[in-house]
């Protein structure tokens, strides 16, 4: 009877998944299941009343009647049928076959294994009932948030928040970022900026407030692209996960244009250096530097020589040329972290950030050798020369800006009145 249970467990098992797999929706693979569940409590109860026979126990019964309960709660309506009609079977058999005082506590135990079963499988029916629903609503929620995401005009990243790996990227961020159709597992979200710290900041700004809005950053896409960005961000629950939706907006071309703008704003336009407004504001901020503790700088205030007779003799045209020249030649003897800039008409400002005024003399002699170098090539039918005034200014010293590019100029106009002769 056991091996013939086995075997035919075997054979509905076969049957139904092939009915299932063929015929989803068909009738016949409901009735298979309910034939093979009537077929293996009838056995039950055959093999217990067997049992009862020979050893005076229906333990068989009790086992198989629990086991089927837990293992198939399905279609309680027709399960609990199937178990009622069998066990009235049970208890007339047993009756007949138990004739001691013991088959009324036989009868007792196996009706309360009944209704236990019966309440197991209404349970487990129930649960299992109440969980596909979820599933299914989880499912159509999904759905619905994969077409929210994919209408959205700009492009939306989740990422898990303590790895950073990314788990769904619309269609415009696969575009925007160049991901590939499936990326890889060491694929995540701080390789889209170009500073690391730029995520690290978000990330505890999430973690302090569960969101960023509108935070400025420099990304990168996989191509190898650099992208001005606009990035907001949120903390949220991503089907059980903590993760960090993200949505960015590309402003590089605004980016472009407002530093386009800004050169124009802070160049001279003849020269290329910075003008007086830039220039002045840049050494504002480093004498403000001074008085919170930073080391001193030097300054040189230069005028072109006989910018006039040029003018007078050659035209306007050919004095802008001479003013171009003087700025290229001073230009290719700055260090990077010189800055100059046009005072106004012939006049230039340098400011050595990290020159002493030895050295800022040593350079103003190396620049008066390349303009001898240029009019002995007599390129111009003019000479060219400049003449320079040098002041270092130091923490300790109780000077004004205005003070300190008026010692400077002072200096220039000696210089030039002594290669004058005067």
């Amino acid at each position: 009877m056991h091996v013939i249970i086995f075997l035919l467990s075997i054979v509905y098992l076969v049957a139904y998944s092939l009915l299932k797999k063929n015929l989803p929706n068909s009738c016949a693979a409901k009735a298979l299941l309910l034939s093979e569940i009537s077929l293996i409590v009838l056995f039950a109860s055959a093999l217990s009343l067997n049992s009862q026979r020979f050893t005076g126990n229906i333990n068989a019964y009790i086992m198989i009647v629990l086991a089927a309960a837990l293992v198939i709660p399905i279609y309680p309506k027709w399960v609990l049928s199937i178990y009622a009609v069998n066990h009235m079977l049970f208890l007339i058999g047993l009756s007949y076959l138990c004739t001691d005082n013991s088959v009324v506590v036989k009868q007792f135990n196996a009706t309360t294994t009944i209704l236990i079963a019966a309440v197991l499988f209404l349970l487990l029916y129930r649960y299992n009932v109440t969980n596909f629903l979820n599933e299914e609503m989880l499912k159509e929620d999904r759905q619905t948030f994969i077409k929210l995401f994919e209408i959205n005009p700009f492009p939306l990243l989740i990422c898990r928040f303590d790895d950073g790996k990314i788990q769904y990227a619309n269609n415009r961020a696969v575009l925007f970022y160049g991901l590939p159709e499936e990326p890889s597992d060491d694929l995540n979200y701080t390789h889209f900026y170009k500073n690391v710290q730029d995520f690290n900041s978000i990330r505890k700004k999430l973690e302090a407030d569960r969101k960023v809005t509108d935070y400025l950053v420099e990304q990168k896409t996989l191509l190898g692209q650099t992208k001005y960005t606009v990035v907001n961000c949120e903390l949220i629950d991503y089907f059980g996960e903590k993760s960090i939706l993200s949505g960015v907006a590309d402003i590089s071309e605004i980016k472009r244009i407002e530093n386009k703008l800004n050169l124009h704003a802070s160049t001279d336009p003849l020269t290329g250096v910075l003008n007086r407004r830039a220039g002045m504001d840049l050494l504002q901020m480093r004498f403000e530097g001074v008085q919170c503790g930073k080391t001193g700088f030097s300054l040189c205030f230069f005028d072109i020589d006989n910018l006039k007779t040029v003018n007078d003799t050659f035209g306007h045209l050919e004095g802008d040329a001479m003013i171009i020249d003087v700025c290229k030649v001073i230009m290719q003897e700055l260090h990077q972290d010189d800055v100059i800039f046009r005072y106004g008409g012939d006049e230039f400002v340098i400011l050595f950030e990290n020159s002493c005024e030895r050295e800022v003399r040593e350079t103003c002699a190396r620049i008066a050798q390349q303009f001898e170098a240029l009019n002995q090539s007599k390129q111009k039918p003019y000479w060219i020369d400049a003449s320079f005034g040098v002041f270092s200014y130091k923490p300790e010293m109780n000077l004004s800006l205005e003070r300190i590019i008026e010692i400077a100029d002072k200096d220039m106009y000696y210089n030039k009145a002594k290669k004058q002769g005067l």
